[in-house]
């Protein structure tokens, strides 16, 4: 007699949730599925790990940070999808060298030999028909440098150590009287050796930051016509390659 008591207990309590549960449904509407919607949305994000909001782009560019000391790799689905570089909207009009916007396969130079330089940053980008590399120096002046293709391998100063760098051609980047370090012997640009999967560059390599020499390899896919530039406000060193 006490079981069937507890059993008729039961259904009653059962039967008034259900129909508590079927009026807030109807009084809710379509909002109950809308809510519903949203809620399993949200479990889907939480379990991919994707926090964004719905029909929000995800930053998938590829970039490399300046005036952040590093310069992080990134995985070959972001570079696939390269974002363009802010100093895009910079004119070679506003270069404040001569020579600028100029496509050459021959060596480049600027001599500034009373200038002591720091090299701030490191980014790299794929623009409408080149690929682009931007050296940065912030507000600190920008440092002579030279520009040439290398005709056989490249090697690692003070050491001598030939260095592997990816792809057919090797474009190097030499800064004078300039370090990657401050004064503490800190790096300012921490990450040296980035694979990288654009149209033309495959690898950026610093083979050099000693005695007031840096020295910048970059890993071409082939041998293409490049262009270098020197924009302000930050001091920009910026290097465009061009794309078969």
């Amino acid at each position: 007699m006490h079981d069937f008591h507890l059993r008729r207990s039961y259904r009653l309590f059962a039967g008034a949730m259900l129909i508590s549960a079927l009026s807030l449904a109807a009084a809710c509407g379509d909002q109950g599925g809308e809510l519903k919607d949203a809620t399993d949305r949200r479990r889907a994000e939480m379990a991919n790990g994707d926090t964004t909001k719905e029909g929000a782009e995800r930053d998938t560019g590829y970039s490399i940070p300046t005036f952040v000391g590093d310069t992080p790799a990134v995985s070959a689905a972001a570079a696939a999808k390269a974002k363009t570089d802010s100093v895009a909207k910079d004119s070679a009009k506003t270069a404040a060298v001569a020579s600028a916007g100029d496509w050459t396969s021959g060596a480049r130079d600027v001599q500034r030999p009373n200038v002591v330089a720091t090299l701030r940053g490191l980014r790299v980008a794929q623009q409408n028909g080149f690929d682009r590399l931007v050296l940065d120096f912030g507000t600190g002046p920008a440092s002579g440098w030279h520009v040439e293709y290398a005709d056989g391998p490249v090697a690692q100063c003070g050491s001598g150590r030939v260095v592997r760098v990816a792809g057919d051609a090797r474009l190097v980047v030499r800064l004078r009287t300039a370090q990657a370090h401050d004064d503490a012997g800190a790096p300012t640009v921490r990450q040296r050796d980035i694979p990288l999967t654009l149209p033309v560059m495959k690898q950026l390599v610093m083979t050099c930051d000693f005695e007031g020499d840096v020295e910048i390899v970059l890993g071409l896919d082939t041998r293409q016509p490049y262009r270098v530039m020197e924009l302000q406000t930050p001091n920009r060193l910026v290097i465009d390659i061009k794309q078969p």
